[in-house]
């Protein structure tokens, strides 16, 4: 095990992990004439950067909707799309928001994920699909990433304020503790 990694970040990244299933599964939307679906992932995507960082945002947001689109049926062809896009997205919101803890930044740091998170799916969907295919599913993509962002910021906001360790946790060097 690595010396910064402690159980009790590998058990907060399991529950982060599913949490995402979870967010992801319980709202899934299909896309009218598409093969993707509308979901909360991006909400705890975000949640899983703002609290604990780019790295856990990352693993929680790429991991957590790959194996959502896997346990989907028809989707599982998107987990490889999912897991960078949602990875990539959980890791800029975190970049962006981890010194700070004003609102317009975290507002930033997520508009800046969501359109990291946005990308990923259009260049994802031009492989899989074509550009064309690809170009009609990006407002979708986008209207996702605001519901996400309308749902995660104030959730992180909240958990914030009724339990302030999570600063502390999210703001840790190294989680040997």
């Amino acid at each position: 095990m690595n010396k910064s990694t402690s159980p009790g970040l590998i058990a907060l990244v399991a529950v982060l992990i599913a949490l995402t299933v979870v967010l992801t599964k319980v709202v899934q939307i299909p896309i009218p004439a598409s093969q993707g679906y509308w979901n909360l992932s991006d909400a705890a995507t975000s949640f899983a950067a703002f609290a604990f960082g780019p790295l856990v945002g990352f693993v929680a947001g790429g991991v957590g909707t790959a194996i959502a689109d896997l346990l989907s049926g028809p989707y599982a062809i998107w987990a490889p799309i999912s897991l960078l896009a949602h990875g990539l997205q959980g890791a800029a919101i975190g970049l962006l928001a981890r010194r700070t803890r004003a609102i317009p930044q975290l507002i930033f740091a997520y508009a800046v994920g969501a359109l990291v998170m946005v990308v990923g799916y259009l260049l994802g969907g031009t492989i899989i699909k074509g550009l064309e295919a690809a170009l009609a599913e990006a407002p979708f993509n986008a209207l996702q990433a605001i519901v996400g962002g309308v749902v995660g910021i104030p959730l992180y906001l909240a958990v914030r304020k009724a339990y302030p360790a999570i600063d502390r946790m999210g703001r840790r060097q190294t989680w040997t503790e």
